[in-house]
């Protein structure tokens, strides 16, 4: 029998880098992976701001969340409910629906919930109800909540804040809301920062994170998109 002790492993060391490149598109780039979830196309107004994912998720496949066409044959897409792993991201993809109506009005949505560098990254994509049962049970309590917080076509503005605390989420990354860029019909992240309590969220480019750095209370966070050149 092998008797030597189990290598363990830092993860004080393995920062995270969190960026944002328009509308539900988030990129998380670790140590030895980087992972994409729900491209939009070039048209919503925001630079890429990753090279060669190794990965990307797709959580339903309306345009603003499915744009693959760039992507290398050497990217593995992972779409839909499912135990997914690749460069140690362990990602579970749990079945959802875009609307309250168990998906008769938009249809099916999947949440990813991500375990890499130390950390849980949920990505609830369009997800249009509350979280309750199983799929509450599922998510579990999470470090990062990639939020859509423009009402109208997913989570109402309350039900969005509602998550949010039922997650317990130390970071709180706001997505698909109103832009000069697209989708007009949405609410701008302003309404959500109100109904949070933030009169004014910290705005980055990316965020920088390790499982030592999380905040001990709830951060909004919003990661700033840069415009494409005419």
């Amino acid at each position: 029998m092998d008797k030597r002790p189990c290598k363990q492993v830092s993860f004080a060391s393995l920062t995270m880098e969190i960026t944002r490149s328009g509308h539900s598109t988030i990129a998380l780039r670790g140590k030895e992976v980087t992972l994409v979830i729900d491209p939009c196309p070039p048209s919503y107004g925001c630079v890429a701001k990753w090279s060669t994912p190794n990965a990307v998720l797709v959580s339903h496949d309306h345009p603003g969340h499915s744009f693959t066409d760039n992507i290398t044959d050497t990217c593995r897409i992972f779409r839909g409910p499912g135990e997914y792993e690749i460069g140690g991201a362990f990602i579970t993809g749990l079945s959802s629906y875009h609307d309250d109506e168990n998906g008769a009005v938009r249809g099916k949505n999947t949440v990813f919930v991500i375990e890499m560098e130390g950390l849980t990254i949920c990505h609830v994509g369009d997800l249009g109800h509350p979280l309750s049962g199983s799929l509450a049970r599922g998510v579990g309590k999470v470090d990062i909540l990639c939020l859509p917080v423009g009402d109208v076509t997913t989570l109402s503005v309350s039900s969005a804040r509602a998550l949010a605390l039922s997650v317990e989420a130390r970071y709180i990354l706001p997505m698909h809301y109103r832009t000069d860029a697209a989708r007009s019909e949405l609410e701008p992240v302003d309404t959500f920062l109100t109904t949070m309590g933030v009169p004014q969220a910290e705005s980055k480019p990316k965020l920088m994170v390790t499982a030592t750095s999380l905040p001990m209370s709830p951060q909004v966070v919003v990661l700033t998109c840069e415009s494409r050149a005419a």
